[in-house]
């Protein structure tokens, strides 16, 4: 019998809040969000919940949470059409390796030109997402999550819409994955010693070390996910 996946709240508060940016038109592209109150009140659901829904749909590409000034919806929204629940019922690993193998192809490319076109202010910031993950991992909380930020930084710092709007669609991968991987901190260990040695090469704007260390790191999960040795 298949297994009947339980969507958390937070994911459903995201879809709702998605689709009140993008189908009903309640939040235009550039304007700011509600107070945490008024939204949580408008979507029913508490502000711990609700500030989870935010980040992930800031790490899809959504939203931007901006320190000391609230959170805005994105100036260019991705892919029209994009459905946040779409591949919530994915159980296959079959499917999940070839989300997996779309960003072997599409990551290493990006960081590549990260490498080139980010700004020593983004280098900065990718640093910090890259520090969150190992201090959300030490302290037991969602990895995952903050490990999709750390990415998404990267992505935004190559300095390609087209890249930016493919991001989302490619990163529900990393949702898939840890949903039917059955050894999470396995996936954990590899992903923090993965993401220094990334870190490390586009700190030092090494094209060829960081294109490397990303196609590492994506064959890394590939393997995991199949059991290999």
């Amino acid at each position: 019998m298949a297994e009947t996946r339980k969507i958390k709240l937070s994911e459903q508060a995201a879809d709702r809040l998605y689709e009140m940016i993008v189908t009903e038109k309640r939040y235009l592209p550039g304007s700011k969000l509600p107070n945490e109150n008024e939204l949580s009140e408008a979507l029913q659901v508490s502000r711990t919940t609700l500030r989870e829904a935010i980040s992930f749909l800031a790490a899809q590409g959504v939203l931007e949470v901006r320190r000391g000034r609230g959170t805005f919806v994105v100036e260019t929204l991705p892919a029209a059409g994009l459905d946040l629940t779409v591949l919530a019922d994915m159980r296959s690993r079959i499917r999940a390796k070839d989300l997996f193998e779309m960003r072997l192809i599409f990551e290493p490319a990006t960081i590549a030109l990260a490498c080139l076109r980010a700004s020593d202010e983004e280098l900065e910031q990718i640093r910090k997402k890259a520090e969150r993950v190992e201090r959300i991992a030490a302290e037991g909380g969602d990895w995952p999550l903050a490990d999709q930020e750390f990415h998404w930084a990267i992505i935004k710092a190559s300095h390609n819409e087209y890249m930016r709007h493919l991001y989302p669609i490619i990163n529900s991968a990393v949702n898939e994955i840890m949903q039917i991987s059955q050894n999470r901190l396995h996936m954990q260990e590899l992903a923090l010693a993965d993401n220094r040695l990334i870190l490390d090469f586009l700190m030092q704007r090494d094209e060829a070390g960081a294109k490397n260390a990303m196609s590492i790191h994506m064959k890394h999960l590939i393997n995991t996910l199949y059991g290999y040795s």
